[in-house]
């Protein structure tokens, strides 16, 4: 069974203000994933405007290598940084504001991937829009003064 999870990189401010309430983050990229043609370029500019791009700076060379030591290797891309692991028949898609990852083999290669993109951002938000599950890769650190 294929597995197919989106990432993007939400901004601090909305991380914080949506925090515990990650499902109507979720409703907002789902909603775009099955919204109309006209209905789409105003969910569009939502996402853009809670979201980061992912720079080249974002994607160095020490997260490159983790991907590689796990057994994924790079392939070329017109745009964005593409990785592929035979082993686990999994592509790793990276572009200037999503990361999509196609996973069929087992879950520990998942969690592995997973590891890798934590160093990505905090606000690494990921959504599995098959089996309608989402959430941060690693758990926010939220403080509260009572």
């Amino acid at each position: 069974m294929t597995t197919r999870f989106q990432m993007v990189i939400i901004t601090k401010e909305v991380a914080m203000q949506y925090y515990q309430s990650e499902n109507k983050l979720f409703r907002l990229f789902l909603d775009y994933e099955r919204a109309y043609e006209w209905a789409r370029p105003v969910l569009e500019k939502q996402i853009r405007y809670i979201t980061e791009a992912i720079l080249p700076a974002h994607w160095n060379d020490s997260l490159s290598c983790q991907l590689h030591n796990i057994g994924y290797k790079e392939e070329k891309a017109e745009t964005g940084y593409l990785y592929f692991s035979e082993k686990s028949k999994s592509k790793l898609f990276v572009d200037d504001r999503f990361v999509y990852f196609t996973h069929s083999g087992s879950p520990k290669v998942e969690w592995e991937v997973f590891d890798c993109l934590k160093s990505l951002s905090p606000y690494l938000f990921a959504v599995n829009f098959e089996k309608e599950t989402y959430g941060w890769l690693k758990p926010l650190k939220v403080f509260s003064v009572l």
